[in-house]
């Protein structure tokens, strides 16, 4: 703090213009009075009344005086004519300059907070350049906290509690194109330099913008302090004015492009910028009228099919909706197509979004990796705090399954998430040596279930079976197609049932391809397998193992880090026989098929269901809400996003339009081919085709 400065100008004129409109006096005279002790005697209130011929107004202001003058310094000037809003303001001005005072203007239609006077003149002299700076308020345009026009007209009082619910997550001040006039502070040095307001522009309306680009053109900031709060009811000081407000808007907006064709394009910046966008976003942080915030699953890549990812989703979606519905109102972002076929529809107190939302929460969660920059641009224009599972890195490290901007977003997850969950510790140990990780991003291992009754087991079979199961799929590091083929030639009057492939070689092999079988078709497989074997060379978890265990199955997996961990953690440690590889595997066989051994003595085993990690992930999002801020975490992550897009400044708005259009299109387009009418007219558009290309030639031939 330049603390020379802020002594040598350690008094302040409070400059109040009245014209009419009697019933404003008291509410903020009323506000004076509260915050007398800010006022003292340094800092004068100078009101201005304009309206000679208004007694009302004279009794109102003059009652008000005499209260407020028993605690502060004040003054009343009476114009004995109507002088308009600027020359009005101006002689107040004016003396304040000749006496090297600071100034507050401060619209009649004000209700002034505790601390906003101290805070103004507080955060003014952080930075010897700046000029000017507005508090936040329910309704002053760039000033307003929250954003939204909804938060406009409600009381004083519910303002004051919205702008203290936001306000601790912002900086202490904002640097901004511009202030506002309806309470803006001006240094002394302003006014000594830079003169007073121009009165060219009449009766009012960008009257202070112009002097904020006069001196702005000389590097003089405005700012927001965003620790203090004026409410500000809006339109009433120039409610019964004898100039149109529009054409008065009208007249002085053009008069100050001409003067400063800057501006215009630097307050458009502004409201397109990632702070605002921020600022927009937060309001999603206060509670409804039950205390709730609004929280979503990013589901919009969940399929109509079945595979580990989606089945741990909806798990998780179950326990949240079981223990967290008293935090939050629980939505999913998911297509129509997705949500019938994994029946969410039947899940008690449960919202949802089309994953083409505009809408904002509190928190998005998504328990899936993001592979398309998408992803990740749906994941932050939907959530203020965004929590990302993230469950292996397999396809990152085999390139044949890597595209060249996977890095960058899981880079991106790893430097702006704000929280992280993985299901291993081995999985964080892999993205830790991948990935640097910004400041202040949060980590949860949190295993999935190592209890058997979370996977529906039906009761335990007596150990036969008609096949050995083989559980994996297409990909190459389940090592399907290596280990069919070493247990059929060792096995060959043994019959394989191979999940995860849709053919396989072998006389006694039966292959089912993965993710179109339902629940009970799965739960069949596993009761009707003599046991199970799970070949994968590379797991973040695992929970096929776990499936089968639930079934009473003896599961033979390959010996690798997770399977390592979750043998220690179960009580059937001794039904997961570990091998080190598919030779080992057959070697073991050869000497007995195993059999599933009792359970004798559970006493010692970790019990963690899925229960317990809801209310774990709910207690880790939970402070996750308390514990960051809008500087360090979402301004630079909604900028890095609009790097991703490639939109910048002013172009932002208009690039996220075309996004909803080109979206927009794609669905008509897939809506007509899909249509009846489209293949029923096929063979007269082929021949039609036809026909005009022998006209046009080749060149012209229609495709």
């Amino acid at each position: 703090m330049d603390s020379e400065a802020q002594e040598k100008h350690a008094n302040i004129d409070i400059v109040i213009p009245f014209y009419k409109n009697a019933h404003l006096v008291r509410p903020l005279f009323d506000s004076l009075e509260r915050v007398a002790g800010e006022l003292g005697n340094r800092h004068t209130v100078v009101a201005v009344n304009d309206s000679a011929d208004d007694p009302e107004l004279e009794a109102e202001l003059s009652a008000a005086f005499e209260r407020l003058s028993r605690q502060a310094s004040c003054r009343l000037i009476r114009n004995a004519r109507n002088l308009g809003f600027v020359r009005s303001v101006n002689q107040a001005l004016a003396a304040a300059r000749d006496a090297g005072r600071d100034a507050i203007l401060l619209n009649s239609d004000t209700v002034v907070f505790p601390g906003a006077i101290t805070e103004l003149r507080r955060v003014a002299y952080l930075d010897p350049m700046t000029g000017f700076v507005s508090p936040r308020s329910n309704n002053a345009t760039i000033c307003s906290l929250p954003c939204q026009a909804i938060f406009k007209s409600v009381s004083p009082a519910e303002a004051y509690e919205n702008f203290l619910a936001l306000s601790k997550y912002l900086p202490e001040y904002n640097y901004v194109p511009t202030a506002v006039g309806f309470c803006l502070y001006i240094k002394a040095e302003i006014l000594v330099e830079f003169g007073i307001l121009d009165e060219s522009f009449g009766q009012g309306y960008n009257e202070e913008n112009d002097l904020i680009m006069r001196a702005n053109r000389c590097g003089y900031r405005a700012t927001l302090a965003n620790r203090a709060f004026v409410y500000h009811v809006g339109e009433v000081s120039f409610s019964t004015s004898e100039s149109a407000k529009l054409a008065l808007e009208t007249k002085n907006a053009e008069l100050l492009r001409r003067r400063y064709d800057e501006y215009p394009a630097a307050v458009r910046d502004y409201f397109s910028s990632a702070t605002y966008r921020a600022e927009e976003m937060i309001s999603a942080l206060l509670p409804d009228c039950d205390g709730r915030l609004d929280l979503v699953f990013d589901f919009s890549s969940v399929g109509p099919y079945h595979n580990g990812t989606s089945d741990v989703g909806k798990r998780l979606l179950r326990g949240a909706l079981q223990h967290w519905h008293r935090k939050f109102n629980i939505f999913v972002m998911v297509s129509n197509e997705a949500r019938h076929f994994h029946k969410l529809d039947e899940l008690p107190r449960l919202y949802f979004v089309s994953p083409e939302t505009e809408r904002t929460f509190a928190v998005s969660l998504r328990f899936s990796q993001p592979f398309e920059v998408e992803h990740l641009v749906r994941m932050s224009r939907t959530g203020v705090i965004n929590v990302f599972g993230m469950l292996d890195t397999i396809a990152l490290d085999c390139l044949y399954l890597h595209h060249s901007d996977l890095a960058t977003i899981w880079g991106f997850v790893c430097q702006y998430a704000n929280g992280i969950i993985y299901n291993s510790d081995f999985v964080q140990g892999q993205f830790r040596r991948r990935f640097r990780f910004g400041p202040g991003v949060r980590e949860l291992v949190s295993y999935h279930s190592f209890d058997l009754r979370d996977y529906a087991a039906p009761q335990h079979t007596d150990g036969t079976g008609d096949y050995i199961l083989v559980i994996g799929n297409k990909f190459e590091h389940k090592r399907i197609p290596g280990t069919v083929e070493a247990l059929s030639k060792a096995f060959p009057r043994v019959k394989l049932l191979v999940l995860g492939v849709s053919a396989a070689e072998g006389q006694n092999v039966i292959a089912y391809p993965s993710g179109n079988l339902s629940e009970t078709s799965m739960h069949d497989l596993l009761r009707n397998a003599k046991f199970v074997v799970y070949p994968s060379l590379y797991e973040g978890f695992g929970i096929p193992v776990l499936e089968g265990l639930a079934h009473g199955k003896p599961v033979m997996a390959r010996s690798i880090p997770v399977m390592r961990a979750i043998r220690e953690k179960i009580a059937e440690r001794d039904n997961l026989i570990l091998y080190d590889s598919t030779g080992d595997l057959v070697a073991r066989l050869r000497e007995g098929f195993p059999q599933w051994k009792p359970v004798a003595d559970e006493t010692g085993a970790e019990t963690y269901n899925w229960s317990a990690i809801s209310l774990n992930i709910g207690a880790f999002v939970e402070d996750l809400l308390r514990d960051w801020s809008v500087t360090h975490r979402l301004v630079p992550r909604l900028e890095y996003v609009s790097l991703l897009q490639g939109d910048s400044g002013s172009d932002r708005h208009q690039a996220r339009a075309d996004r909803a259009a080109l979206r927009d299109r794609e669905a008509v387009i897939r809506d007509i081919y899909g249509s009846l009418s489209w293949r029923l007219t096929a063979p007269l558009r082929w021949v039609g085709g036809l026909f005009l290309s022998m006209g046009k030639g080749k060149n012209d031939r229609l495709h």
